[in-house]
């Protein structure tokens, strides 16, 4: 860990950190700024964790305690478990000393565990020293609700410290999951800033068709209660996570490794099928359209690195057109002007081909826009090329490549064009000129074949059909098939990777 590495991993994410903990961007830019302070200087003055992770989390957390005593009224959900000290009795002595750690940590312990609206109480009347009429006209609750409160917690705390408590397996031993999403992005990069954490992920996994309350997760995660609350909460308000009464459920559909197994099975006897026709159908469209002048991906790359943006592209199409069930209404609208709907899936503990996902740009301008412009990149774990290019891009940076591949430079934002340039999706010809080096589709292959002479067109069009037809006696309803095409691309030589000439950004296409 050095600055450098801290600065390009952590500040985004800590920005995140301090504004959900906040509430407003002028606190959270100021919480970000204390957090980067600490941890820089403590790398300066030659700090080096073992975990970097866990070191820069457990930072961030310790200067929003400082920060919210600085800056934040009391609070007593925020009171130091430490004051718990002067509840339990002792008498000084080295023996009633360690009987007394032992209860202070029983104590804590359950105090994790006992619900918000009575922590809140138990914690304002023992540590914060008040009065049940002052908490009761602080809280607005009844005075005998307080009292009843009071008594139930403190009755809840003793059972609790005599029972020996059993964590569920996902505690010790977390599962993962993997995430397929449809749609636009919200402007803080959601669902994608949230899904990616495994303690979410597990609650996902575990609420999954089996609604459960906040203490239910917190035991069978061994997550205390009140960090379980505030994130079960943050889940809902998301649309990750769906709230009923007192109860939370996953909000979106999840595959099990069975189901999954089922359809990856069908989904490479597909593949193995559709393949021949798909290949000669993008070959003979690409021999057509350069024989009788007509372009269909564009002059700004080569047709050998076009193939893998064309292979996916093709193989989407052909599988929608199969789709009987194809679900023609528009995506939900989500937080902070997402729009998008998501699938998971349990990590398989079966032998499957690298993933073929495909992200888009995020528009967090002008929201009523008609999006004519369409950007999105199919991104390969084969190889780790997933890795080597930007999650998303904003929209003026598929503008900006938009512009490259018109020959508009002049009109593109010039900090929207460096980056882009920077990222390997527009270059410079020998002769200066910019050029999108990314595939630019002049319309979908039904508009090209009726461009192309009657025999060509009619031959290329029974290809396509054929291929469809196969996919429809199959079923088209799987998960992995643009993996499994590519393993029959690859497996064939007719789709080739060479270290340090093929691009990171292949995959990459343009459509208006």
């Amino acid at each position: 860990m050095d600055a450098e590495r801290f600065a390009a991993e952590y500040l985004e994410k800590l920005f995140y950190f301090s504004l959900k903990k906040t509430g407003n961007e002028a606190d959270a830019d100021d919480l970000k700024a204390d957090i980067a302070e600490a941890v820089l200087t403590a790398l300066k003055r030659g700090t080096r964790p073992g975990n970097s992770d866990a070191w820069v989390w457990a930072v961030a957390r310790n200067r929003w305690k400082r920060f919210a005593r600085r800056y934040y009224a009391p609070d007593a959900d925020h009171a130091d478990p430490d004051a718990l000290e002067d509840v339990l009795p002792g008498d000084g002595s080295p023996e009633e000393a360690v009987i007394l750690r032992e209860e202070l940590g029983l104590l804590r312990r359950e105090l994790a565990f006992i619900r918000s609206d009575y922590r809140r109480i138990l914690v304002a009347h023992y540590i914060g020293n008040k009065s049940v009429s002052v908490i009761a006209r602080e809280f607005s609750v009844p005075l005998g609700t307080v009292k009843t409160k009071l008594q139930s917690s403190r009755r809840k705390l003793k059972e609790g410290m005599e029972m020996a408590r059993e964590f569920g397996k996902r505690s010790y031993q977390p599962e993962n999951i993997t995430f397929h999403m449809d749609g636009m992005t919200g402007d803080n990069g959601q669902p994608w800033t949230i899904l990616m954490h495994l303690l979410y992920k597990n609650i996902f996994l575990e609420a999954y068709e089996n609604p459960s309350t906040a203490e239910e997760l917190a035991l069978e995660l061994g997550i205390a209660l009140p960090y379980m609350e505030d994130e079960l909460e943050y889940l809902a308000r998301e649309e990750l996570l769906k709230k009923s009464g007192n109860k939370y459920e996953t909000a979106f559909r999840i595959y099990s490794r069975e189901e999954q197994r089922k359809q990856n099975d069908e989904a490479r006897k597909a593949a193995e099928a559709v393949w021949p026709c798909l290949r000669d159908f993008i070959d003979g469209m690409e021999a057509a359209c350069r024989e009788n002048g007509v372009d269909w991906y564009g002059s700004g790359i080569s047709y050998e690195d076009a193939k893998w943006a064309l292979l996916i592209r093709m193989a989407d199409l052909q599988y929608w057109d199969a789709r009987d069930d194809r679900d023609e209404a528009p995506l939900p609208s989500r937080p902070d002007n997402g729009c998008w709907t998501v699938t998971g899936y349990e990590t398989a503990d079966f032998e499957v081909p690298p993933f073929v996902g495909q992200h888009g740009y995020i528009d967090a301008e002008d929201k009523n826009r008609e999006h004519s412009l369409i950007w999105s990149q199919y991104k390969f774990q084969y190889r780790k090329l997933a890795d080597r290019t930007p999650v998303s891009l904003t929209y003026r940076e598929a503008l900006a490549i938009h512009g490259a591949a018109v020959g508009r430079e002049e009109e593109c934002d010039p900090d929207a064009l460096r980056r882009v340039m920077e990222y390997g999706y527009v270059k410079r010809n020998g002769d200066g000129q910019l050029t999108a080096a990314v595939v630019c589709f002049a319309g979908n292959p039904g508009r090209i074949l009726h461009r192309l002479p009657e025999e060509e067109g009619t031959g290329l069009k029974k290809l396509w059909d054929r291929a469809v037809e196969i996919l429809k006696e199959r079923g088209s309803r799987w998960s992995g098939y643009r993996s499994y095409i590519l393993e029959e691309a690859l497996a064939s030589g007719w789709l080739r990777y060479e270290e340090g000439k093929t691009p990171d950004t292949v995959g990459a296409y343009l459509y208006r």
